[in-house]
């Protein structure tokens, strides 16, 4: 039985034999049987968890982890509706965010998280309550 989307850990992926396109994913237990039924489904999948897609180099189109297809969509209505509505609704240049996240290279990645961190303690430290 496939796991929710929200239960699957995805983490940064690095193993070429763990990416496949949207046709190696014909056949296997609980995935669409052709190409392009998998390609949509893995496209709702990615929607949620952008880290199970990539742009697959040396090649046109996109390559997903293997781990999408222990995935379900059934809790996508509970899940990926509120996770939609947050990026689209409540602050427009959040959508900006993830398609930079994804072209960055990890070190500039683990950068930008630093002076993210730093911005925010020092928030955090300006607030009216740090200063009674």
């Amino acid at each position: 039985m496939p796991l929710p989307v929200s239960d699957v850990d995805v983490q940064p992926f690095s193993t070429q034999d763990e990416w496949l396109p949207a046709q190696g994913f014909v056949g296997i237990q609980g995935m669409p049987g052709t190409a392009k039924g998998c390609r949509l489904r893995l496209e709702k999948l990615a929607g949620l968890k952008p880290a199970i897609k990539r742009k697959r180099t040396g090649h046109k189109g996109y390559e997903y982890h293997v781990s999408a297809a222990t995935m379900s969509l059934k809790t996508e209505s509970e899940h990926g509706k509120d996770v939609f509505t947050f990026l689209s609704e409540d602050d427009e240049q959040l959508n900006l965010w993830v398609p930079l996240l994804k072209t960055m290279s990890p070190q500039s990645r683990k950068v930008l998280l630093q002076q993210a961190l730093a911005l925010l303690a020092q928030d955090l430290s300006n607030t009216p309550d740090s200063q009674a």
